[in-house]
């Protein structure tokens, strides 16, 4: 009898837990990438975005996705990417959480000094 409640209760956890665990970022590569301005193409009622994304060792990736809401120029993103670079989530993250490799090379942008 004891063995029936083991059993029935590791089974209610690993169900229990398994619907707390979301399936898109489970077993994901993170990347890392800021929202650029000129790659994004109206398609109708989906957007494309293209940028480069980088991981926690500074390596870089192209990504490519498309999603049905207009992100904001110049975000930063932690984008999760699977199978043969399928994009399976992303979430806004601050600038201080990026790798510094993202922040040097893509935030190099002329500086606009106001005339007095």
């Amino acid at each position: 009898m004891k063995r029936v409640f083991a059993i029935g209760g590791v089974v209610f956890v690993l169900i229990l837990g398994w619907r707390f665990i979301d399936t898109d970022r489970l077993f994901a590569d993170v990347y890392y990438a800021k929202v650029p301005s000129a790659e994004v193409i109206d398609r109708g009622t989906t957007y494309t975005y293209e940028m480069i994304g980088y991981d926690e060792d500074g390596k870089k990736r192209p990504i490519t996705f498309q999603d049905p809401t207009r992100l904001a120029e110049g975000d930063f993103l932690k984008v999760y990417v699977k199978d043969e670079g399928r994009v399976t989530a992303y979430e806004p993250v601050a600038e201080s959480k990026v790798p510094a490799q993202l922040k040097d090379e893509q935030t190099d942008e002329p500086v606009a000094i106001p005339l007095p």
